[in-house]
């Protein structure tokens, strides 16, 4: 099959050949999880340095919490700004991932929050490769060239939040960067199934398809 575009029916020929589930598989989040610790601390301490070589006539001190507390509201500042940023880190990476999955399939993405974790998903569609790896990787690439373009231009009191915005959104895309490499090895033909939770990846194969 030489050209492979989204859709709702499974192929003839394909069959179930890997199913991920990154929240079950316990091995696999410990991994992802002390990964995405390192991909925050690397994202925080490598977008201060950004910011220091863009705009090298600010005070290396601006990046960071700093407050005076002098009563509740000055003690509850950082903890708004942290869950406000995390609030809003999570809603505009699960709307890109949807924005991406309506383009290529077009149909109703299903969107859902938890206590943990959020995702956008197309479980009635079978994906090509190529369109998954863009959905993926989307809201890492668009946040952070945005966020690194606003480091230019915003005020100083914007750029510890948005440092912190992207650091999370790098880290929170632990999962987006694992399936994009695992995909990478991968032959060019698989179709991917997203179910939020889990994913399905089916390849050609003699047997035909098998759920």
């Amino acid at each position: 099959m030489n050209s492979i575009i989204a859709t709702k029916k499974l192929p003839d020929g394909y069959r179930l050949s890997q199913s991920l589930n990154l929240i079950k598989d316990h091995k696999l989040l410990l991994t992802l999880s002390l990964a995405s610790i390192g991909l925050f601390i690397g994202a925080w301490v490598g977008l201060g340095w950004l910011f220091q070589w863009l705009r090298p006539g600010v005070d290396s001190g601006v990046v960071g919490f700093s407050f005076t507390i002098t009563s509740v509201p000055d003690i509850l500042s950082p903890f708004l700004v942290i869950l406000g940023v995390t609030l809003g880190m999570l809603i505009v990476h699960e709307a890109i991932h949807g924005i991406f999955f309506w383009v290529f399939t077009r149909g109703r993405v299903k969107f859902a929050f938890k206590w943990a974790y959020a995702y956008a998903a197309a479980p009635d569609w079978y994906l090509p490769k190529n369109p998954y790896m863009v959905i993926s990787l989307a809201p890492l690439v668009l946040m952070g060239v945005g966020g690194i373009l606003a480091l230019l231009f915003v005020p100083l009191n914007w750029i510890t939040p948005i440092i912190l915005l992207l650091a999370m959104n790098t880290s929170g895309s632990v999962g987006d960067l694992y399936v994009f490499l695992l995909l990478t090895t991968m032959e060019q033909n698989v179709l991917i199934q997203d179910f939020g939770e889990k994913m399905k990846i089916y390849t050609l194969g003699d047997e035909g398809a098998v759920e």
